[in-house]
């Protein structure tokens, strides 16, 4: 069991920025690093301290009250929309000193309008800090309450926290929550993810959140091998009693630094072969037969009972391959135009 985190404040930084996630424009993150403290978590490669492991800090932004509503004001958010190479006026390449071709960003305007918004990227908005501090709840009553609406609003998080904030979530334009469940043992799950809630209350909170009217986005993240092995039966027929708009089936990418910090906070866990799992994952071409293995088990149990829940969209998201696969049809999904719907 991970520290308690280091509560401090956080600079009063910009606070919608360009997100990177499908279907989405910009972000907000309302606290800055997790208390939640997953091991294989992909921020841990970029939010650092100095003074404490990832999951041990929290930068509280405590400005988000009185500076989101100006960053809202202007009406429009200005983003990074790919880059160009740089040129002089006769056209020529201009090059850095190590000699490749000089780059600069292209910029685009979008209007709020027109702007997806998710909350969550991250860092959980729902995590245990919230219950004290309420800036996930502050946010959010400023974008429920501004005269400049967004396209749509989304939520990152695994937690029954969320629940509080329903009255709020409501009245976001399009709202939808994204929630994460991990289909893990109950003791590996304690262990790497020490102050997350369990499944069976996660289930709970997904069905709560539909029964209020919401859409809600399923994450069955990471899968790995033998640990996931053996819950395709259970998520499967959940995901479709639950109704669940979508969801996604997401193996974990074996990155060093995270695959390492799983290792370490799971050691001693009887009925866990890590030599055995760490082959497959690190073997690509055991790891892409493993995958197509798990998959053909999902859809074997997803295929005979999809008529139960007709809209719903099952998505397979191999990241490590940047593949996302339409598991109704076995159709490649394109990114680029996912999450146009709204």
């Amino acid at each position: 069991m991970p520290k308690k985190a280091t509560l401090t404040v956080a600079r009063r930084g910009k606070l919608v920025t360009k997100s990177m996630f499908s279907g989405y424009d910009v972000c907000i993150n309302p606290y800055v690093g997790c208390e939640f403290g997953c091991s294989y978590c992909y921020v841990r490669f970029t939010v650092k301290d100095k003074e404490h492991d990832w999951g041990e800090f929290v930068r509280v932004r405590e400005h988000m009250a009185d500076k989101l509503p100006k960053e809202l004001d202007k009406g429009c958010f200005r983003l990074e929309d790919g880059r160009e190479t740089v040129t002089d006026d006769e056209g020529n390449v201009q090059y850095t000193e190590a000699g490749k071709p000089q780059k600069r960003g292209l910029f685009k305007t979008l209007p709020i309008s027109e702007t997806r918004l998710v909350l969550g990227t991250m860092t959980d908005p729902y995590q245990p800090v919230e219950k004290r501090h309420r800036i996930t709840r502050t946010a959010l009553e400023i974008i429920a309450e501004h005269p400049n609406q967004f396209k749509k609003v989304g939520i990152f998080t695994r937690s029954p926290l969320v629940l509080q904030d329903l009255d709020l979530i409501k009245r976001l334009p399009n709202a939808r929550v994204h929630f994460t469940v991990t289909p893990f043992p109950p003791d590996v799950l304690r262990a790497i993810e020490p102050y997350s809630s369990i499944t069976k209350r996660r289930w709970e909170t997904i069905k709560a959140l539909k029964d209020s009217g919401l859409r809600v986005y399923a994450n069955v993240s990471p899968i790995i091998p033998l640990l996931s092995d053996g819950f395709e039966q259970e998520f499967a027929e959940k995901l479709i009693e639950l109704q669940v708009d979508e969801y996604f089936v997401d193996p974990m990418q074996p990155y060093k630094e995270a695959w390492e910090a799983f290792k370490k906070s799971a050691a001693g866990l009887k009925g866990v072969n890590f030599p055995e799992i760490e082959r497959i994952m690190l073997d690509k071409d055991e790891y892409l037969d493993w995958k197509f293995d798990f998959l053909q088990r999902w859809n074997a149990i997803r295929e005979p009972i999809q008529h139960l829940a007709p809209n719903q969209l099952p998505i397979w998201s191999d990241h490590e391959h940047k593949v996302w696969v339409n598991m109704l049809n076995g159709q490649q999904m394109s990114k680029r135009v996912y999450g146009d719907e709204a």
